[in-house]
C-alpha cells in the first residue's frame, strides 16, 4: 500500500490506495445459488475476468458516459 500511494501521489499508476483498500475489502461472492436455481455456469474464470477489467483500464475503455468515460493509461 505505501509504494501504491507513493505512486498515486507521482501520477505513476491510475488507482489510489483508496480503491485499494476497497478491494481489499470486497466480499467474495458464492454463485452456488444461481447455479442451484437457474441453472447457471460461469463462462470465465475469475482470473479471465480479472484480466479482461484490466486489460479495460489499461486501454482506457468506458462508454459515452461521466462516470464511465475511459482515459488510457502507460
Amino acid at each position: 500500500r505505501t509504494a501504491l500511494a507513493a505512486a498515486w501521489r507521482i501520477h505513476a499508476v491510475p488507482a489510489s490506495p483508496y480503491l485499494f483498500d476497497a478491494v481489499l475489502r470486497l466480499p467474495v461472492l458464492d454463485c452456488a445459488r444461481a447455479h442451484d436455481l437457474l441453472g447457471w455456469q460461469p463462462t470465465r474464470t475469475a482470473r479471465e475476468a480479472l484480466e479482461s477489467f484490466l486489460s479495460g483500464v489499461r486501454r482506457g475503455a468506458g462508454e459515452e458516459t461521466a462516470p464511465l468515460t475511459g482515459k488510457q493509461w502507460g
